[in-house]
């Protein structure tokens, strides 16, 4: 009588809540499949709250509940013990607490919390990217991701590199005529964003070496214009003393119950002299040590339980890893790093678990290499999706959030559909069954690159 009983508080409670859940989501769910809706620049999945932590949106708590439960009937995945009474319960996890107003819950502990995170190399928006997008009255950069959008959305969070400033101030790199100082200045149209938010990117890390190419002016603008589309953003800051303005040296992101912060820096810097050594100390994340160090430190402090690192270093168009790579890596890894991403070589580089001295292993994937842009070299356009999964363990009043598993997704950048420039994953299974040279070479290629260091991901 008993576990009646409990099953039957249990699933009357899901009950109301679905039904509540339901008449809040009819509307999306009626159009769903119908024609694309219009992007709202200003809304992304996930809000930051007045704690400064980047937390699900209650649409999208709702959403992502209804999703599960549906999935739940079919593909059960755990099984749940209360109150002696055990019932099968797939991933609703910390949201659904959340929305009831218990985090805490004992459900909670019972089933432990999952993550999956997914990470990018360099989003660019070059010359040529800028002519294929061309359409009547504007530009569609959407092509690109359209093929990778699908793996996205089996994540719970989505970060890359925004190599790219988005300056309406300044003109666009297909029209510049010469480039300063012998560099492409990297400046693109504001509706590459939309892109980005229809393809699933949640955040964008800004620290990069095309960071000053416009000045302070393109740093602000670009800001702005990822604040308005509600793009968690770092690396970069507002020239200003107002702290709300400032910006922020980390973002920390709840996923699924799992606090995961992201950091980023550049040690390298191609129009230094565009700002005042002032400007530059206030508004660009450049790498010290001493900061990095800190900056992982008060990450933790406000409760980071995983903490990854974004990193512009290396020499572009090469597999070879220079010094910096080598010994910054170390550091950031016996500073507290739990993941290590770097940018700016333009091709996939080796990967690595580094062994700190307390024995912690740390992944450090030293380049991702471009995950879009119109570069020619095959280097250029093999690229990876880095997944990532974690997972919160609840023991003797202890939480423990480790990295249970890392793998990638081999993608090559190619021509589909009539379209240029669009990211293909190499694997059949993701890419609805494509198969070509192209892409088997590429996946070659990639394979002897990460050299089994972590699994390739097949879905």
């Amino acid at each position: 009588m008993k576990n009646k009983k409990a099953l039957s508080r249990i699933w009357g409670f899901l009950m109301i809540v679905g039904i509540l859940a339901m008449g809040l989501l009819i509307k999306p769910w009626d159009t769903a499949g119908a024609k694309e809706t219009e992007i709202d620049r200003t809304k992304g999945r996930y809000v930051k709250n007045a704690d400064g932590i980047w937390r699900l949106s209650e649409d999208d708590i709702l959403k992502k509940f209804f999703k599960n439960v549906k999935r739940d009937i079919k593909y059960s995945a755990y099984t749940l013990t209360m109150n002696d009474a055990s019932i099968e319960f797939n991933r609703i996890g910390r949201d659904l607490m959340k929305m009831v107003g218990k985090a805490d819950d004992t459900l909670e502990k019972e089933l432990g919390c999952n993550a999956v995170c997914m990470f990018l190399g360099d989003l660019m928006c070059l010359k040529g990217q800028q002519y294929a997008a061309e359409v009547k009255g504007g530009y569609d950069f959407w092509p690109s991701y359209s093929y990778v959008a699908k793996q996205f959305a089996t994540a719970d969070l989505v970060c890359g590199n925004l190599e790219t400033l988005l300056s309406e101030s300044n003109p666009v790199t297909k029209v510049q005529v010469n480039a300063a100082n012998g560099q492409p200045q990297c400046n693109g149209p504001l509706v590459y964003l939309d892109a980005l938010r229809r393809a699933g990117i949640d955040m964008v890390v800004t620290a990069n070496n095309h960071t000053c190419d416009w000045g302070a002016v393109g740093i602000k603008e670009t800001k702005t214009h990822l604040d308005e589309y509600g793009f968690a953003n770092v690396g970069t800051h507002y020239n200003e003393k107002d702290e709300n303005k400032a910006g922020e040296r980390f973002s920390i992101f709840e996923v699924n119950g799992i606090k995961v912060a992201v950091l980023s820096y550049t040690h390298l810097i191609n129009q230094r002299g565009y700002l005042s050594s002032s400007e530059m100390s206030t508004m660009v994340h450049c790498f010290d040590r001493k900061v990095a160090k800190q900056d992982i430190e008060d990450a933790k402090a406000k409760g980071a339980e995983f903490v990854v690192v974004y990193c512009h270093w290396g020499i572009e168009n090469t597999e070879t890893l220079n010094s910096a790579q080598t010994e910054d890596s170390k550091f950031l890894a016996e500073a507290g790093a739990d993941l290590i991403i770097g940018s700016h070589p333009h091709c996939l580089q080796s990967c690595k678990y580094i062994k700190t001295e307390s024995g912690k292993k740390v992944l450090c994937m030293f380049s991702m290499g471009n995950f879009v842009s119109s570069m020619a070299r095959d280097i250029n356009n093999d690229t990876i999706i880095l997944r990532v999964e974690l997972k919160k363990s609840f023991s003797k009043n202890k939480e423990t959030v480790k990295m249970t598993d890392a793998s990638f997704i081999p993608c090559r950048v190619c021509t589909k559909d009539g379209h240029s420039m669009v990211v293909v994953p190499t694997n059949k299974k993701l890419n609805g069954g494509y198969t070509s040279d192209v892409l088997s070479g590429a996946d070659k290629r990639i394979k002897k690159i990460m050299n089994g260091v972590i699994d390739e991901y097949t879905g």
